[in-house]
């Protein structure tokens, strides 16, 4: 279904947010008229916050021979949220050379958030160090690092692969909590080095004030009292000096205690002459505002309150504590890692039919509160280590967090660490001003259609078919006013061959000649450079002359964007659920009220279906919210976990700007201990509001007989693989390093799956390799040998 929308409401939500600083606040209109925003790219931006999608590859294993094949399993989920949901249903592979230049590449189906094949190497490929890479079309509208990338070995060598090298000494670096220094406090100092910490903190006389505590990595910590007036340096063992910033007279200290899974400690402590003005402390994660909350300094210098962390999604979460002129306090950012991974386990539990060469295990996972999962596995048994400590839940954590165990508290406090120090590092990311790759939902074909004469056939339709041992395609489609053909949906598999035709008598005059549309060169603002290919590439591609899925080169996005919803009639209840409710706070169903994704209200008739609400006319014809509930009143209005501040203004009300397209639910929050978390700003209710700005972009621009086009990859079951190899002269020859895998293994309502598989001789080296990531978010990873599960 394709919609049109003029308004981003999170525009609207920043332009209310950048009132409450302390900016003068202008009618809407005329303040959008000075160009404070730039409108279109906060657009896209929004688009690209909400939708931005990372892919993750489980392998069977990372080295291969020439014109052999690796296994793999694709996880593709929602960055934001963690969840297994993409938009996308088309994942490309790539095996890239030292040089970055093409080797091979693929397409396969992405379903349900998941896909599954095999890549397959050229049978004469030079042995050495390759790279995997897997994205969709829409991840390049982040650039190559959104892909995902892993080293892979070809040949027999037994080097280790080429990772990257590690960092150049940095010095030494200091990060104070909070991010200053303050004068008569208990501050923590954080020291970062690329060598080990040992030392203290002078004052400027070369008096000792404190011993630096070193810990794991070149990290090191310091709590200490510094005095106005005073300098210090750090002193290391050897007596060299290193200034520390200087001591700051006035402030507020942001401390923060992240050892607990369950629930994050915050204190805020005013120094002297500071006054007891409110304050804002603002949590920000992945460009959103999940955390808000107001601080009163009526009881003293110290306001301390703790948050639970069941509500607020796992990754790096940065806080900053401001006052409502806008002035920035204090900055500190926080890994969080609520204990959202499944715990899997796998136990042998005898042969399978009481001889020695099968095997059976069983699988078990379970929730982070005990209560079993019901999901689909990848699991690889190979032999032989495996490469590092690669896994989905390394993955899905920063690169220079690397925490193999967060539940233990050792870890937890290494982990904020190194989260403190990199405060200020991670900042919102900075997304392009334009969307050059549409989302892929099916293999597509777009081209000029000429007859064989070479003139232009615009609005003119014509008729599509193929025929192969696994594809039938008969169709017909119009041609636009530039004589371009649009041809999506193509479930091809493997190479085949599109022929196109008019309607006619004469089977020459009726044959058409289609064009692929080609992406622009790359230059400057005009997508992501394309690699090069290898010379072996280039050759097969040339002598076999195929094309592969094409997309219709975006023009300038200036002005009108036509956006299309992404959701399917079998996605609706996943995407009314996408976003979490706010703090992890459940309303009572009656208070929820979810918008008709075929047949929108507007917002005034969605909240009339909570019981008590009323929604009138002020004298002016603005609509005002209010219920009867328990005293009644107005309403405090949060949309997307931004507060929305009105200042009584009813024009200011989401009431005005929120259109049906935009609302993807509403909650009402009326018992006292939810409305708790918002202060007093929500004395007698808050309304949620959740927004569906997830729309896609949606380009189309202008631009003998038939082609040869580039399907999905056939799939390959290990069992043919098997058969497949045992045929290869070659490969029969050396020995099996993988002797099991299976990408589906499916858990029943007690989370339990069994596996069963012939074992070598050999089992000294067996090596289980497990990966989940869940529909609702939850990865879990499992990699043991078999001596350590007896």
């Amino acid at each position: 279904m394709v919609k049109a929308a003029l308004f981003s409401t999170l525009t609207l939500f920043a332009i209310f947010s950048l009132s409450a600083q302390g900016q003068a606040r202008t009618p809407l209109p005329s303040f959008m008229e000075q160009g404070a925003f730039p409108y279109q790219d906060q657009v896209i931006a929004d688009s690209l916050a909400r939708w931005e999608e990372r892919v993750y590859l489980h392998t069977d294993r990372d080295q291969a021979l020439p014109g052999d094949v690796l296994f793999f399993k694709a996880y593709v989920f929602n960055s934001p949220t963690r969840r297994r949901f993409s938009p996308s249903g088309v994942l490309r592979v790539e095996l890239r050379d030292r040089e970055n230049a093409l080797v091979a590449a693929q397409y396969h189906p992405i379903r349900e958030g998941t896909g599954e094949g095999v890549l397959r190497l050229p049978g004469k490929l030079r042995e050495g160090s390759y790279e995997l890479l897997a994205y969709t079309r829409w991840m390049k509208n982040y650039g190559e690092g959104q892909f995902f990338r892993m080293p892979i070995r070809v040949g027999e060598a037994t080097e280790n692969l080429d990772l990257p090298e590690p960092p150049p000494s940095e010095g030494i670096s200091f990060h104070p909590e909070g991010g200053r220094l303050l004068a008569g406090l208990p501050n923590r100092l954080i020291l970062r080095s690329t060598d080990d910490l040992q030392g203290a903190i002078v004052d400027e006389t070369g008096d000792a004030v404190v011993k630096v505590q070193g810990y794991a990595d070149g990290y090191g910590l310091a709590i200490f009292r510094p005095l106005e007036g005073k300098s210090y340096q750090f002193q290391t063992a050897n007596g060299e000096l290193f200034p520390l910033p200087g001591v700051e007279p006035r402030g507020y200290a942001l401390k923060m205690n992240n050892l607990s899974p369950e629930k994050l400690l915050i204190e805020v402590e005013a120094t002297e002459g500071m006054g007891a003005q409110p304050l804002l402390l603002e949590g920000e994660q992945d460009g959103r505002l999940p955390f808000v909350h107001v601080l009163e300094f009526k009881d003293g210098p110290t306001q301390a309150f703790e948050i639970p962390t069941a509500g607020l999604a796992r990754g790096l979460m940065t806080f900053r504590l401001r006052d409502y002129d806008g002035t920035q306090w204090a900055e500190r950012s926080v890994w969080l890692d609520p204990r959202k991974e499944l715990d899997i386990e796998v136990a042998p539990i005898g042969p399978a039919d009481g001889s020695a060469k099968q095997a059976a295990f069983r699988i078990r996972v379970t929730a982070p509160d005990g209560t079993p999962v019901q999901t689909d596995l990848s699991v690889g048994v190979r032999k032989g280590a495996v490469s590092g400590e690669w896994g989905l839940d390394a993955f899905l954590q920063p690169g220079w967090l690397s925490t193999r165990n967060p539940g233990d508290r050792r870890e937890r406090f290494l982990s904020d660490l190194k989260a403190l120090s990199n405060t200020g590092e991670a900042r919102e990311k900075a997304f392009p001003g334009e969307i050059r790759y549409p989302v892929q939902r099916s293999l597509e074909l777009h081209g000029t259609a000429y007859d064989l004469e070479n003139n232009l056939l615009a609005k003119t339709r014509v008729q599509v078919l193929a025929t192969s041992d696994s594809t039938l395609v008969i169709r017909e489609v119009t041609t636009d006013a530039a004589g371009v053909l649009h041809l999506e949906g193509l479930e091809v598999v493997g190479e085949t061959q599109l022929v196109f035709r008019t309607r006619g008598d004469d089977q020459k005059e009726r044959l058409v000649k289609v064009v692929p549309i080609r992406e622009k060169t790359p230059g400057k603002g005009v997508g992501i450079a394309e690699p090069a290919k290898s010379k072996s590439y280039a050759k097969t591609q040339r002598k076999m002359e195929v094309v592969e899925a094409t997309q219709p080169v975006p023009y300038d996005t200036t002005g009108v964007i036509k956006l299309r919803e992404a959701t399917v009639e079998d996605k609706r209840r996943l995407q009314h659920e996408l976003v979490p409710s706010l703090y992890g706070v459940q309303p009572n169903p009656r208070d929820i009220v979810y918008q008709d994704l075929e047949k929108p209200l507007p917002i005034d008739l969605l909240l009339l279906k909570i019981p008590g609400f009323q929604v009138r006319p002020t004298v002016e014809g603005i609509p005002v919210a209010y219920h009867l509930r328990r005293g009644g009143g107005g309403v405090l209005w949060v949309v997307d976990g931004q507060i929305i501040r009105t200042g009584g203004d009813p024009e200011y009300s989401p009431l005005v700007y929120l259109t049906p397209l935009d609302i993807l639910r509403i909650e009402f929050l009326i018992d006292a201990g939810q409305t708790s978390i918002f202060g007093v700003q929500a004395p007698t209710g808050v309304v949620l509001i959740y927004t569906r700005s997830g729309n896609f972009l949606d380009y189309v621009d202008r631009k003998e007989g038939g082609l040869n086009f580039k399907g999905y990859e056939p799939e390959l079951d290990f069992e043919s693989y098997l058969a497949e190899r045992n045929r290869n002269r070659k490969l029969r020859k050396t020995e099996l390093s993988t002797v099991y895998w299976n990408p589906g293994v499916q858990t029943d309502e007690n989370g339990e799956a069994v596996i069963r598989f012939d074992i070598p001789e050999d089992t000294e080296n067996l090596q289980f390799r497990v990966e989940a990531l869940s529909p609702d978010g939850l990865p879990g990873s499992f990699r043991k040998d078999l001596r350590e599960m007896r």
